[in-house]
Parts: C-alpha cells; sequence; structure tokens
C-alpha cells in the first residue's frame, strides 16, 4: 500500500466509524472492570470460592488470578460501593434509557453488570414509584461520572458509612462543579472526612485522671530504674569524674520528682 492511499484524508463516515469504534471500546473498558468488581465482591460475601476447592478468598485470588490480597480487597470493595450506589440509583432515580443516550447506555450496562442475577427488591425497599416519577431524586453528579467511577475512587469512597455514600458523592460533585473540575479521588477523600462526625470531647472524670497518672508514675519508675540498671553497668574508668558528678545529680532530681508525685499520690 503506497504512502499516498495510507495519508488520503478519511472521509466524514469513516471518522464517524471510528469514533464509534473507540465509544464501543471504552465502554468494554469499563463494563470488564465493573464485572471484575463485581464478581469480586460476591466471591467474597457469597464464599463462592470454598466451592472451588481454596478455603481462603486470598488463596483463591493468588491461584487462580494472580492477585495480591490488596489488589483483591480493592476490586471487592469497589464492588460493594459501585452496588450501593447503582442500587441507591436505581431506586430513587430509574434511568430511562434511549437510543440517542450514551451516558444513559453506560449506566445502564453498569447497574446491569452490579444487579446480574440480584434483581432489585422495589417493594422490599418500599419505595413510591409514583413519587419517584413526579419528583425524583437530583443529585449534582452526572449518569456519566458515577458510571465511569474508577477503583481508587470507590475505594476512597468505602471509607463513609454505608447508606451514605451516594450523599458523600454528592457533596464531592458539588465541590468538584465549584472547582471546575471533574471529581477526583481527592475531592472523593476530603468529601468523606468532612461527613464523620466530630468526636466530642468528654473531660476525664478524677478517678480517670488519677488512673492515668498512676500508670504515667509506674512507667516512669521502670524506665528510671533501667537507667540506673545500666549506669551502674558502665565502667566508667576512663570517664572524668565531674561528669560522673552531674550524671548522679540528674539521678537524684529525678528521685526527688518522683517522691514528691508519690507524696501526692498518697504513697
Amino acid at each position: 500500500m503506497s504512502n499516498e492511499i495510507i495519508n488520503q484524508k478519511p472521509t466524514v463516515e469513516r471518522a464517524k466509524e471510528l469514533e464509534q469504534q473507540v465509544k464501543e471500546g471504552l465502554l468494554q473498558l469499563q463494563a470488564g472492570q465493573d464485572k471484575a468488581m463485581q464478581a469480586c465482591h460476591k466471591m467474597r460475601d457469597t464464599k463462592a470460592y470454598k466451592a472451588l476447592g481454596f478455603s481462603s478468598y486470598y488463596a483463591w485470588g493468588e491461584s487462580a488470578l494472580n492477585l495480591q490480597k490488596s489488589r483483591l480487597n480493592e476490586l471487592a470493595l469497589a464492588g460493594e460501593v459501585q452496588k450501593e450506589l447503582l442500587t441507591g440509583i436505581a431506586v430513587n432515580e430509574p434511568v430511562i434509557d434511549t437510543a440517542e443516550s450514551f451516558d444513559n447506555t453506560k449506566l445502564s450496562d453498569s447497574i446491569s453488570v452490579a444487579m446480574d442475577d440480584e434483581e432489585i427488591d422495589f417493594e422490599g425497599e418500599q419505595v413510591n414509584t409514583e413519587s419517584i416519577v413526579a419528583s425524583p431524586v437530583k443529585y449534582a453528579f452526572t449518569s456519566a461520572e458515577l458510571a465511569e467511577m474508577n477503583t481508587p475512587q470507590l475505594v476512597a469512597l468505602a471509607k463513609a458509612p454505608k447508606g451514605e455514600r451516594l450523599a458523600v458523592l454528592d457533596t464531592a460533585a458539588i465541590e468538584a462543579k465549584a472547582e471546575d473540575t471533574p471529581i477526583t479521588t481527592h475531592i472523593i477523600k476530603a468529601a468523606v472526612k468532612a461527613s464523620a462526625e466530630p468526636i466530642e470531647y468528654i473531660e476525664p472524670s478524677a478517678e480517670e485522671k488519677a488512673a492515668t497518672i498512676k500508670k504515667d508514675h509506674k512507667s516512669a519508675m521502670e524506665k528510671v530504674s533501667k537507667l540506673g540498671e545500666t549506669l551502674k553497668d558502665l565502667d566508667t574508668t576512663n570517664v572524668n569524674s565531674e561528669e560522673i558528678a552531674n550524671w548522679q545529680s540528674y539521678l537524684d532530681e529525678i528521685k526527688k520528682s518522683i517522691s514528691v508525685l508519690e507524696k501526692q499520690l498518697g504513697y
């Protein structure tokens, strides 16, 4: 084939065909990732690996998939989070798939992978489908952003409490929109951290304070005792007598401080 033919400008039809091939390839990549995550999640939670002769989930992952424990955990955890997100979306805002909507197709495929042989029990969820149609829940993230979430993003979101991950992702999406950036793993981590309930400081009681002081006292005494034993065993023949006196003075100060503390504690 000559260079003239190879370098020939493609037609609009050919360019559209290539574009469609790229889109299909990306869909296949995403579907492959989703399928792997969901399969690892179900293999772990249903203990299906035992049916294959493995007593350990990690032994199965290493032997059958050549995956280390950390990577296997990531996939299973990401699958768990993805299923929660997609189930929440399917329950709160059913997606209407149309031939014109590439984003909806991707989300529909993701939901299909996540649900697989597990149907969503709308009755069990006690969802009023009429109210969903009338006033659907609106999220700041798009269907495409949800369908394209990668493993690191899903794992980051896993640190949010179960049942709250959709809300945390929505917060991350609002933040990303404010910064005019995509939803990154960093933004998700910040949203998860911000969603954590602040730990209320409780003033320890007098008894608890006393117990802490006694514990610290015991630890200090043990250290002094070891220090004293170490100094006794040292060969100080070639050490300046003035330095030895300084060491002794330092030890005496420590002993005096401990003695004062003992009196305060009632020893």
